[in-house]
């Protein structure tokens, strides 16, 4: 009887569920780290991908996008603080805040736009990217 017992309670216990975060409820883009979100424009198809791993920056864990266009790639590392502010930490072989007295830049994410140099995330009221501007022209939202 107690050997059944305790197959029938171990068979009722299941392993504790995370919900899924909601990416808008206090980030700045409404993209999970391992998104990827397709654009198109006059240079083709681009891919932006908040990638899946942070990288040690300065002192803090960046998080990257990457904007991959053919077969070039640029990637950004961004931070967003407790406050809620979001800091540019560098871009894949320009600048690294850290190195030759670089420091992180204040990204002003505001009228849903948010500015990484020459490259800027245009975002619907609740986050998603919806275009994306670069030196290689003006990138919409694929539709599926």
């Amino acid at each position: 009887m107690a050997v059944l017992l305790l197959l029938v309670l171990a068979g009722c216990s299941s392993a504790p569920v995370t919900p899924a975060p909601d990416p808008a409820s206090d980030s700045w883009i409404a993209l999970v780290p391992g998104d990827a979100r397709v654009f198109d424009g006059p240079a083709g198809e681009l891919v932006l991908i908040y990638v899946d791993e942070t990288y040690a920056i300065d002192g803090v864990n960046a998080s990257a996008l990457t904007w991959e266009l053919d077969d070039h790639y640029t990637t950004d590392y961004f931070h967003q603080d407790d406050d809620g502010a979001v800091w540019w930490y560098g871009r894949r072989g320009s600048w690294r805040a850290g190195r030759h007295g670089e420091e992180p830049r204040r990204i002003e994410v505001d009228g849903g736009r948010a500015r990484f140099g020459d490259r800027t995330i245009v975002l619907s009221e609740g986050g998603d990217p919806v275009r994306v501007e670069t030196p290689d022209g003006e990138f919409a939202r694929r539709q599926n």
